[in-house]
């Protein structure tokens, strides 16, 4: 996926058996001079002299450049720049302000869930601006609605555990109340113990006249 810039959208893709032209042979003097300086100058932005003959020859290089922060001049630009201080004023603004165009592009498209490779600006042989960028899709976003109903199921889910454990707590002591009675009936004389589970039920009858029957039961 291609995502382009400021100016002008570029769709780019990969290109087969295509070239770009880099480097600074063909300059004059002067002008390599000048753009060993300007390299000094913005060594935050890496800058490259190349005259595409074609768009594929453009593809190429932007798909050859890796990061943020890529301009492209044509050696025809860097030779005015090199003798003309307006010409040179117009473009190192651009130049100067590429960091800042990045970032801008790159918190742009991470705002619509892609990833940026590859960012950078060609300036052509006819002083045309282009600002351009190379990225991908992200992982999928989250649907809303999708999180929502994970999160009312995991609700549901928690409710009807908490159901069934109060289910099971009040089984387990109407089996043990069970218990006790059934160790009344057998109650004859003297005390007697039961042991079911987690309840432990004393039964002691009293012979005092009157007094009845005595029942403990702890769980």
């Amino acid at each position: 996926m291609a995502v382009t810039g400021v100016n002008e959208y570029t769709n780019a893709y990969a290109a087969e058996n295509s070239t770009s032209t880099k480097g600074s042979s063909g300059l004059s003097k002067t002008a390599q001079d000048y753009l060993s300086e300007l390299r000094q100058k913005y060594s935050d932005v890496n800058i490259t002299v190349a005259d595409f003959s074609n768009l594929e020859q453009r593809k190429a290089y932007m798909f050859s450049c890796s990061g943020y922060n890529n301009v492209a001049i044509s050696s025809k630009i860097v030779e005015k720049m090199a003798s003309d201080p307006a010409t040179a004023a117009k473009y190192e603004k651009i130049i100067a302000e590429t960091p800042e165009q990045g970032e801008k592009l790159v918190k742009n498209c991470e705002a619509r869930n892609t990833i940026v490779y590859a960012q950078g600006v060609v300036i052509d042989k006819d002083g045309k601006v282009t600002y351009w960028a190379i990225g991908g899709d992200k992982e999928p976003r989250e649907n809303p609605g999708t999180v929502y109903k994970e999160k009312v199921q995991k609700q549901l889910e928690e409710k009807r555990a908490k159901k069934k454990e109060e289910e099971k707590l009040k089984e387990k002591r109407l089996e043990q109340e069970e218990t006790a009675e059934r160790l009344l009936e057998k109650l004859r004389a003297g005390s007697q113990t039961e042991v079911t589970g987690d309840l432990a039920v004393t039964a002691t009858k009293i012979p005092e006249k009157g007094k009845g029957t005595q029942v403990d039961y702890t769980i």
